[in-house]
């Protein structure tokens, strides 16, 4: 799980945070090569993974056009994937669409503006932020690696605002 700060360990406080019962039926959007969802069904989670480059135990699929029931998922697990799809209130919208009312949205992503802009936007899109909380020094010393390593680049809207945190919330629908 090296592709997001925290790892393993920021899954787990997410879930722990949320407090979501094993046995949730969670979706991980932009799940990579599938840590997490494997991570997940280990814990007795009913776990799928969606992503525009699949790896094992992913499926292919693009975030803004998922093929799920409207309201068919407890949980959706969101880690540094909506600001690169360049269109965040979208992303948001979509990861509501496919939740349950009272479902959550398990986030970690950098955000242009801090808390107050994710507030914001968590709000347009039909959700109620349980808890939000600034990750912003372990994820520059992980891009700050990954960068030197060459196994990252900084997304672009990271590179010209002054005031971006890496934030993980919960956000639970409305």
């Amino acid at each position: 799980m090296y592709r997001h700060p925290g790892g393993e360990t920021a899954v787990l406080n997410l879930i722990g945070r949320a407090s979501l019962a094993p046995g949730a039926k969670v979706i991980d959007l932009g799940a990579g090569d599938g840590d997490a969802v494997r991570l997940l069904r280990a814990l007795g989670y009913e776990a799928n993974g969606v992503d525009i480059t699949p790896g094992e135990d992913v499926d292919s699929g693009d975030l803004f056009n998922l093929d799920c029931e409207l309201g068919s998922f407890d949980a959706v697990l969101s880690q540094c994937t909506f600001l690169l799809t360049g269109d965040v209130p979208g992303a948001m919208a979509a990861a509501g669409r496919i939740l349950r009312p009272g479902g959550i949205l398990l986030y970690s992503d950098a955000v242009p503006g801090g808390e107050e802009a994710l507030r914001l936007l968590a709000g347009a899109a039909g959700f109620e932020p349980v808890s939000v909380e600034d990750e912003t020094d372990g994820w520059r010393e992980y891009i700050i690696t990954a960068l030197w390593k060459g196994d990252a680049e900084l997304p672009e809207a990271c590179k010209n605002v002054r005031n971006v945190r890496y934030l993980s919330a919960i956000l639970r629908k409305l």
